[in-house]
């Protein structure tokens, strides 16, 4: 193999092993929560709540949007964040 051979397939491989970092398009590439917090949160002070499920980087998250828009990420084990949930799935009745 000649010179000019081996730097292109050495140049290819790192290249190959340098792309192996970058997650691809839609593709969650890493947790947005490092910690969470099971301290209750009143509902009035909730904005909006969002649930990424969990994945093969991640277990689930629950990201919680406060009034002040301020975000904090929840335990989705706490039965307070299980019981916002579970009232949120149902049906809405506007009033």
């Amino acid at each position: 193999m000649d010179r000019a051979a081996g730097v292109t397939i050495l140049i290819l491989l790192l290249c190959a092993i340098t792309a192996q970092g970058f997650p691809s398009l839609g593709f969650q590439g890493r947790c947005h929560c490092t910690r969470t917090r099971s301290v209750f949160i009143h509902p009035m002070f909730i904005r909006s709540l969002k649930y990424i499920p969990g994945g093969a980087h991640c277990e689930t998250e629950i990201i919680i949007t406060l009034r002040n828009k301020r975000k904090v990420c929840v335990n989705p084990d706490a039965k307070w964040v299980q019981a916002l949930i579970n009232d949120n799935k149902g049906p809405r009745k506007d009033k």
